[in-house]
């Protein structure tokens, strides 16, 4: 994100601000940061901000499928 790259990924590729507006609009730019997109709207979604376990990383994809299906129930 920041055009530098680290261990894992050393060429690192630019990010268009488009991309960053889309996926860190109101949260921290960081690393690693899991996202769920809506293929059909590309709406992303973000998930985690760090490493985690399987465990924990279903139950923030349960949090957010249920706060998603609210939102779009309302509607």
């Amino acid at each position: 994100l920041d055009g530098q790259g680290d261990t894992a990924f050393p060429e690192a590729l630019p990010v268009p601000p488009d991309v960053m507006q889309t996926f860190f609009p109101n949260i921290p730019v960081a690393t690693p940061t899991t996202f769920l997109v809506n293929v059909n709207t590309l709406e992303a979604l973000p998930l985690l901000q760090g490493a985690t376990d399987a465990a924990g990383f279903m139950a923030r994809m349960d949090t957010v499928l249920q706060m998603y299906g609210g939102k779009k129930g309302a509607k």
